[in-house]
């Protein structure tokens, strides 16, 4: 194998334990894998629920694009994680979600507005905004939402992540302090 491979797949490793961790995931969960295998997200879809000994449902082409669908099948199959964009957390509310309160939402791939905020976190057990670009494995930081107003972060960095924070003038900031990843 190139040197590369070995350095990527370590770093899928990694990425995989930590998200075991937090947002945190076991043998009991059943996650709702919505996207296109070949984009970057499917790696945690795929690989987290193998990696916790878990389950992973595979929505069709069909079902993602369908808020009805999709609430049928985390009905169905007693989904207990899905991540997805805010337009596919909006989609199903659209359509007259209720919501489920065994579901952990990860939320990502876009900025999360405060109104998808407001209709989701009543509707579910946990959400968190998942950011992340993808040269970093898919996630970056994590940071679990409980309360609809207050200002909406990306959280800390997952583990064997750093996060550095700049100004205007591309100066690092101290922790804590508002500025630019």
């Amino acid at each position: 194998r190139p040197k590369g491979v070995e350095v990527h797949h370590q770093g899928v490793v990694n990425f995989l334990k930590s998200m075991l961790r937090k947002p945190g995931f076991s043998i009991e969960d059943k996650l709702l894998a919505v996207t296109t295998l070949s984009f970057d997200i499917s790696v945690l879809e795929v690989f987290l629920p193998l990696s916790a000994g878990a389950q992973v449902v595979i929505a069709g082409s069909e079902d993602i694009i369908d808020g009805t669908m999709l609430s049928r099948l985390i009905n169905k199959h007693g989904i207990t994680v899905m991540q997805a964009t805010p337009a596919t957390w909006n989609l199903l509310i659209a359509e007259g979600w209720d919501g489920n309160k065994n579901l952990k939402a990860l939320c990502g791939g876009e900025a999360m507005p405060v109104t998808l905020i407001r209709e989701l976190l009543p509707r579910v057990k946990e959400l968190w905004n998942m950011y992340g670009p993808t040269e970093t494995t898919v996630w970056s930081t994590c940071y679990c939402i409980t309360d609809a107003e207050a200002p909406i972060v990306v959280g800390k960095p997952i583990d064997n992540t750093t996060i550095h924070i700049i100004d205007r003038h591309n100066k690092y900031l101290p922790a804590g302090v508002t500025g630019e990843v």
